[in-house]
């Protein structure tokens, strides 16, 4: 069987998702993360470099993600936002990751600088075509109501109401918290409704 180099990529980013996401970048084994993906730790660095480029490849790949999630022409400002809540649930390592990356201290986030532009440029893009102004602050909207936001903030605040469940901490295994995630969900477009009121 020939070697399939886009496939060992492929499984190298499962496997050190997964470990990143429990671990962090300082406490993520590389042996482990080669184990998981069925490859020798060589094909990895090969493939990858070292663990800290590793750690950018799978948060870039994260943020890349929900950029996807964000390219939709949705018709509302509480559409996109359900969609980005719908992404982080579906997607809770990504959350992680980037509590990591932030906790730790350790990313270069100039090389996640053209995924993370090219997600909020997206996002704002939408976001100013929803909204119908011109992008900034204080500029009245379709209606002659002033907004009080730029899109930017408002991409900001969108992502902090659709992302509000996912900072809880966890309970203990014997106090199970099961999430009514259509409550959540209804509850992010509501907010979003009247941020936007």
């Amino acid at each position: 069987m020939a070697y399939d180099a886009d496939e060992t990529r492929r499984r190298i980013l499962v496997a050190a998702t997964a470990e990143f996401a429990e671990h962090g970048l300082a406490g993520a084994r590389v042996d482990r993360i080669a184990a998981a993906a069925a490859c020798s730790k060589e094909r990895l660095y090969a493939h990858y470099g070292d663990k800290e480029s590793l750690f950018t490849a799978v948060l870039n790949a994260s943020f890349a993600h929900l950029g996807e999630a964000a390219s939709v022409d949705f018709s509302s400002v509480e559409d996109f936002a359900v969609a980005v809540f719908d992404h982080l649930v579906d997607n809770p390592a990504n959350q992680r990751l980037l509590a990591w990356a932030r906790l730790e201290q350790r990313h270069d986030w100039a090389a996640s600088f053209g995924v993370l532009e090219s997600v909020r440029a997206t996002s704002v893009g939408h976001l100013e075509r929803l909204i119908g102004e011109a992008g900034e602050a204080g500029e009245a909207d379709a209606t002659g109501t002033p907004q009080p936001w730029s899109p930017d903030d408002l991409f900001a605040l969108v992502l902090a109401i659709a992302s509000a469940w996912v900072q809880l901490p966890e309970l203990p295994d014997d106090q199970p918290r099961t999430p009514d995630v259509d409550a959540q969900r209804a509850i992010v477009r509501a907010a979003v409704t009247r941020l936007l009121a």
